[in-house]
């Protein structure tokens, strides 16, 4: 079962109380979450104070905190550093991926969000039928840009109106996709991975190469997220916080249905397997189903 996701929009007092967040407003306690059932807090108020002491326990639990702007998007994350015990054999195996394994773990994440894509069409009542056969023809390295130009295909069908980056879903979009990369974030750091080494992101002034590698397959469920539950527009409270909740919806995976949070998890320690072995078809990548929620803890 899926842990949660915490958000903090009114101001409050965060203090640790007995392993659990406590969260207290104008002196009264209004609530006390257990640390070991939260996967991630985001604090969205600048009105909110916290204690460095309580920032260190979440870290000691493995807690990701996400911190917002003044527009209300996440922008920074603490992470886990406590890391894994084996964090050095990780890296050394990590640093030893071949060219050829790079391109071929590329070609199977690609082939896998553009086939996410087309699944969503589907649960659209849309037709998915041309993604299909772009995922069935997805090269190693995607060397002929497949990617590129499903996701022009796809948004022209999916968007009501505007495009992907100026539309009236692009708030919610990248909402809900930057949730989605501090959680993916969060799971790689605390596994022991070198999350700025990416499979084929390599941008010498981004932190997370391989987060942006291994989000691909997920972003769909963000899309379907926000469009079946009508969250564009102008962001809300209760938007931010479905959005916050994507990591509770369910997707496929090879072991059956399981919760967003556990299929990145999978992802992570399948990408181990994989490179271990030299074999990228280890590798398992969710696949989008219709919309449901697992049940909480």
């Amino acid at each position: 079962m899926p842990k949660r996701t915490v958000c903090i929009q009114n101001a409050a007092s965060l203090a640790i109380k007995n392993d659990a967040l406590a969260i207290s407003q104008h002196g009264e306690l209004r609530g006390l979450i257990p640390l070991e059932d939260i996967w991630a807090l985001i604090i969205e108020t600048h009105q909110a104070q916290i204690t460095t002491a309580a920032l260190s326990k979440f870290s000691d639990a493995g807690i990701g905190v996400m911190f917002c702007g003044d527009d209300h998007m996440p922008n920074g994350l603490l992470l886990p550093l406590g890391a894994h015990s084996r964090h050095a054999e990780i890296v050394d195996d990590q640093l030893a991926i071949s060219k050829p394994m790079q391109k071929r773990l590329w070609q199977r994440i690609v082939k896998a969000k553009i086939s996410n894509q087309a699944a969503v069409l589907d649960l659209l009542g849309l037709d998915g039928s041309s993604l299909r056969a772009m995922a069935k023809d997805v090269l190693s390295g995607d060397t002929s840009n497949r990617e590129s130009v499903a996701a022009s295909v796809y948004f022209k069908k999916v968007l009501p109106e505007g495009s992907r980056r100026n539309g009236p879903l692009t708030p919610a979009l990248d909402y809900g996709y930057t949730v989605l990369r501090a959680g993916i974030g969060r799971t790689a750091v605390s596994g022991g991975w070198l999350v700025s080494r990416g499979i084929h992101h390599c941008n010498n002034l981004n932190a997370f190469n391989l987060v942006d590698d291994l989000i691909e397959p997920f972003r769909p469920i963000v899309d379907l997220l926000v469009i079946q539950r009508g969250l564009g527009g102008t962001l809300t409270p209760e938007s931010k916080r479905e959005l916050a909740s994507v990591f509770e919806y369910l997707v496929s995976i090879p072991l059956g249905r399981a919760p967003v949070q556990v299929a990145i998890e999978n992802e992570l320690e399948s990408l181990k397997a994989a490179v271990k072995s030299n074999d990228a078809t280890l590798l398992e990548l969710p696949v989008v189903i219709p919309l449901e929620k697992a049940g909480m803890e």
